[in-house]
């Protein structure tokens, strides 16, 4: 199919911006901050375009690797949440999934490293990319930004600090930003519609086998998010494909369901952790914000011209067949087979997971309780019945290996 590659990365940005709501209490649009400065940077210095579409697709992933369960402590600002070397390898390893034109070996992983030497790796100078120098500078000026502080503030703080970043790079952001426009261009109302004029379009021809390396990319960031979902979407996606096999599905269904299987918590990055990860009962109010997921995995896939299906898929994994689901409440006659398969295997994922308030159940025991919510009328039948018989077979011989290798 053909990809609008700029869609998918600003859809997603939509979301990994919203980690910061979680961990700062605010979305500051850091990331599509960074993007915009690099763009910006790139325009003045007449980069050709197909790496001038990479450099801001590594600013819009460069804090990829920036999730809760990775941080020490809890960050007061934007300066603290980075200062922890292991987003940098996580998010430099989660980046091997996306289809650049041209890869660049170590763009996140030293995209904190200083012109002198003082980041995280000791990189210097020439030893530090080229795409890296830029997302540096641009992440330095977005975390102050983000802080409130003014352009006469932050302009004095590179003078200040100049021997830690590219002396012509720096010379050029004095250059761009030195009128109002610039700045105007970074408020909420109009960064994003800024950076989609500034973004080259990439439209490509692709396999949904190849879109779904993008796809595991973001099942990462999902499943990173908490320490109990670590393999949550690469589990339930392994899991619809052995049944889409079963089933006999072709090759392009296939694909997309795997995709819609990576995607399909999407919105949960928006959830804070303490509600992700609390080990007691939820209040009203904290169940209200969990059940938002779905509706947010919807905003963002819809924004991807030719992930309908996907879209349906994934933001249908929590309807119910008797109208008691969220967000919209469909009914039976309104969800297709996949949106019920995907919603089966959901569940049953879940359940064989631990979770702060329980041990993971068997197989039986999982089986067990899809089988009386289908008696419920909650979710489909004859689909249980084929998880029971196919994906038991699976379940077994995957305990058979951890016992092995205890």
């Amino acid at each position: 199919m053909k990809l609008n590659v700029n869609q998918m990365l600003l859809s997603f940005s939509f979301t990994l911006d919203f980690v910061e709501r979680d961990l700062l209490k605010d979305v500051t649009n850091h990331t599509r901050h960074v993007a915009y400065i690099c763009a910006r940077l790139a325009k003045l210095m007449n980069l050709p375009e197909r790496e001038f579409f990479d450099l801001v697709s590594y600013a819009l992933l460069h804090d990829n690797g920036i999730t809760r369960s990775l941080l020490d402590r809890n960050p007061v600002d934007m300066a603290g949440l980075e200062k922890n070397i292991r987003h940098c390898e996580v998010g430099e390893e989660n980046v091997s999934y996306f289809p650049f034109n041209h890869p660049i070996p170590g763009v996140i992983l030293y995209h904190h490293e200083c012109q002198d030497g003082s980041g995280f790796f000791g990189k210097r100078g020439e030893e530090i990319p080229f795409f890296s120098r830029l997302i540096a500078l641009s992440n330095r000026v977005a975390v102050e930004y983000a802080q409130g502080n003014t352009p006469r503030d932050i302009l004095g703080m590179l003078k200040k600090d100049a021997r830690l970043f590219d002396p012509e790079l720096l010379r050029l952001f004095f250059h761009i930003s030195q009128h109002g426009e610039f700045w105007l261009n970074m408020q909420p109302m109009f960064i994003e519609s800024e950076l989609e004029r500034l973004l080259p379009q990439e439209i490509r021809e692709f396999s949904y086998q190849n879109i779904r390396r993008i796809s595991r990319l973001y099942s990462n960031i999902i499943d990173a998010k908490s320490p109990f979902t670590g393999g949550h979407s690469r589990g339930i996606s392994k899991k619809v494909g052995i049944l889409c096999r079963y089933y006999g599905c072709g090759e392009e269904e296939y694909w997309k369901m795997r995709i819609a299987a990576d995607l399909h918590d999407l919105g949960k990055i928006m959830v804070p952790n303490k509600i992700l990860d609390k080990p007691g009962s939820l209040t009203r109010e904290e169940i209200d914000v969990v059940q938002s997921h779905t509706y947010y995995t919807r905003k963002a896939l819809e924004m991807v011209q030719g992930f309908e299906d996907i879209t349906e898929w994934a933001a249908n994994h929590h309807e119910k067949l008797n109208g008691k689901g969220y967000p919209y409440g469909l009914t039976a006659d309104q969800l297709d087979f996949n949106s019920r398969v995907l919603a089966c295997v959901d569940i049953y994922q879940a359940l064989t997971e631990e979770r702060p308030y329980r041990m993971a159940l068997s197989h039986e025991e999982s089986v067990g309780i899809l089988d009386t919510m289908a008696k419920q009328n909650l979710i489909d039948g004859s689909i249980v019945r084929d998880i029971d018989a196919i994906l038991g077979t699976v379940f077994y011989e995957e305990d058979l290996k951890v016992k092995k290798s205890g």
